[in-house]
């Protein structure tokens, strides 16, 4: 019986080694990009890293909630070795090797480290997955290929004072809609590409920050932004997800729902219905100004004082159908119109 399982055991040992070393697809390769920085890893040495697993959560584009126990090496700790600290950048672009790129702002993983997964649920992958514990599968970008390290989070955030506010339901009604299918519902949709060019305003290049109702935060690089649309109009039973950021190629993972606010360099763009000027201000970082002009479609201007913005109210006028500011216990009488404007389309910062 000894021999009878020596045998056994040293027929297996071999196929248990092939398991044990084989976890990547040789043709797996990790590029790594930043500021002076590039990195290349091969299969072999991503499975020398030092390795870690740990049970986390992920949140599925439904909001789904699961388990998973995830296998494999730091990247906040392998940065950090060659002298870089993912804390001071600004945002990382995942890119899988069919050049999806999905973008992670810096506060998705602030505070946390970074991992690349080789094996989810103690089952091999045969190519490296981005994981950042407790955020949504949208960053668990499958089949990666290349990270790309962007801008350095402090000077950014020094440079991010946006000085044009607009809003874009008002500014809708003058833009022409098309007709797209979402969810094999048909609903109008405008682009976001013609909405910017109709604002007359620079055409954003660097990524942007697109912000939902209930507090999700994603930065979408320029290019996929301007070939997105929104829409107001919902197929029945979801009304709740508008506005719907969305294309017909967008996977329902990239989508996003209750859009709120998108803030493209020094210009933002409101999507809600009401809000607080102050309020909206602390939101975007609008650059302080003596001044804010406030102006409507219909061509009307006001310029309006710092001292009046915490007596602001953005809101829906429900029986004319437009957008309306007012300044309710401010005296705003020797402005025209009383400092009151209908059908808002935007605030901009004086000199």
């Amino acid at each position: 019986m000894k021999k009878y399982l020596a045998l056994i055991l040293a027929f297996l040992a071999p196929l248990m080694l092939v398991h044990t070393v084989q976890a990547l697809s040789p043709q797996a390769l990790l590029e790594i990009k930043g500021p002076g920085f590039e990195l290349r890893l091969s299969a072999a040495q991503m499975q020398e890293l030092p390795q870690e697993t740990f049970t986390t959560t992920n949140i599925s584009s439904s909001g789904q909630v699961t388990d998973v126990t995830v296998t494999g090496f730091s990247l906040t700790s392998l940065l950090r070795e060659h002298g870089l600290d993912l804390a001071g950048i600004a945002s990382i672009n995942l890119i899988a090797s069919d050049e999806y790129v999905m973008s992670a702002p810096a506060e998705t993983y602030a505070g946390a480290d970074v991992y690349i997964m080789l094996k989810r649920d103690g089952e091999d992958l045969e190519f490296p997955r981005s994981c950042l514990p407790g955020e949504r599968s949208m960053y668990w970008v499958k089949n990666l290929a290349k990270i790309e390290l962007l801008g350095d989070a402090a000077s950014e955030t020094m440079d991010t004072h946006v000085r044009s506010i607009h809003f874009f339901r008002q500014a809708a009604e003058e833009l022409e809609a098309v007709e797209l299918n979402n969810r094999g519902y048909k609903v109008q949709a405008h682009s976001l590409a013609c909405f910017f060019e109709a604002l007359g305003c620079e055409i954003p290049n660097s990524p942007v920050t697109i912000i939902a109702r209930d507090g999700h935060v994603k930065t979408e690089m320029a290019e996929l932004f301007l070939a997105s649309y929104v829409t107001l109009e919902a197929e029945p039973g979801r009304e709740a997800d508008l506005p719907l950021y969305f294309s017909e190629e967008m996977s329902l993972g990239m989508r996003v729902k209750q859009l709120e606010l998108v803030i493209a360099d020094q210009v933002a763009v409101f999507f809600g219905v009401e809000t607080a000027v102050a309020d909206l201000f602390d939101q975007v970082q609008m650059e302080e100004a003596e001044s804010y002009l406030f102006v409507g479609s219909d061509g009307f201007t006001v310029e309006i004082p710092a001292k009046a913005i915490p007596y602001g109210t953005i809101y829906p006028d429900e029986k004319k159908g437009y957008t309306r500011a007012k300044f309710d216990g401010y005296d705003l009488s020797a402005l025209p119109g009383g400092g009151k404007v209908k059908y808002l389309v935007a605030i901009e910062a004086c000199n």
